[in-house]
């Protein structure tokens, strides 16, 4: 990747006393969301902004109420400022425009959200994560537990096997590498092992062929850059390099394959307007990945 060193140099957060904004609706399900944000404010020196639209529904404010519990005794333990902030939703303003509406006013660094199963009506118009996204002036991060939204577990996810796919030469894959080292060494996860996953591409009318000397190439710029990533950061990290027909399939089958405990990507583009991430290489893993999936999706990428 070129100029490595001045995209090092910059920030992924910033500065301690920046902001990250963590909306929450009230489902057992986003508690992988809060722990990610928990350990990336930690991790970065940063302030926590937790927004929660108020629903009509008894079951959901409750389940907002032991969300946000846990929450605080973690954050005291972790030594994180928390602000609360309660929104509602109006007839004539949707649920993204609501937490755009708060990006805007408190300008965090960075919003964590968790993305919800989709109905065909989503998968036109893409997730509210996903519009929010897109919309949002400041980078956003998109967490997928593979479980229902009702479906109370005992914790969050503790990875002990994470996977990054790198093949863009995008600055987002280096801060999707922080990310994942952050978690990495967080609660029962310290010490966890990250794997720079890269693929190379053959096209269907082509036989899979490892000697082609194109392919030889690519392969070693990867291990190259694998290895300047491990050595930026002061994290050793695996590498591993498959041969596919396209990137997404390839991922999300070598990280079944392996029993990943989490995926994280940084990706280069933003949801489009109409049928959001439907149709790419990032929805195909962000949906057949059997662990949960963090995409980041950063603004100056």
């Amino acid at each position: 990747m070129s100029n490595m060193d001045d995209i090092f140099d910059s920030a992924f957060v910033g500065a301690p006393g920046d902001k990250i904004l963590l909306p929450l609706m009230g489902y057992p399900s986003e508690r992988d969301a809060i722990f990610i944000a928990l350990v990336t404010a930690e991790y970065f020196g940063s302030d926590l902004i937790v927004l929660h639209v108020e629903s009509k529904s008894e079951t959901t404010e409750s389940y907002f109420d032991e969300q946000l519990s846990w929450l605080k005794e973690r954050a005291e333990k972790m030594n994180i400022s928390v602000d609360i902030i309660l929104a509602e939703q109006t007839f004539h303003s949707s649920l993204h425009k609501v937490i755009l509406r708060e990006i805007n006013k408190h300008n965090p660094n960075l919003t964590i959200m968790m993305s919800r199963r989709k109905g065909i009506f989503q998968k036109l118009r893409g997730s509210i994560a996903e519009r929010v996204a897109r919309d949002s002036p400041t980078s956003v991060v998109i967490i997928r537990s593979p479980i229902k939204d009702w479906t109370t577990y005992g914790d969050h996810i503790s990875p002990r096997k994470i996977i990054i796919p790198i093949g863009t030469d995008s600055p987002c894959e280096l801060f999707a590498t922080q990310l994942a080292i952050a978690l990495a060494n967080a609660g029962k996860s310290r010490d966890a092992e990250i794997t720079l996953l890269h693929v190379l591409v053959v096209p269907e009318t082509v036989p899979l062929d490892t000697t082609n000397d194109e392919m030889m190439k690519e392969e070693h710029k990867f291990i190259k850059q694998a290895g300047k990533f491990s050595t930026l950061l002061l994290f050793p990290m695996k590498s591993k390099v498959i041969v596919g027909r396209d990137i997404g399939r390839s991922v999300s089958h070598y990280v079944n394959k392996v029993h990943a405990d989490l995926v994280v990507m940084g990706v280069p583009y933003l949801p489009r307007k109409v049928l959001g991430l439907y149709g790419t290489d990032t929805n195909e893993i962000f949906h057949t990945s059997k662990c949960p999936v963090v995409m980041l999706f950063r603004r100056s990428c």
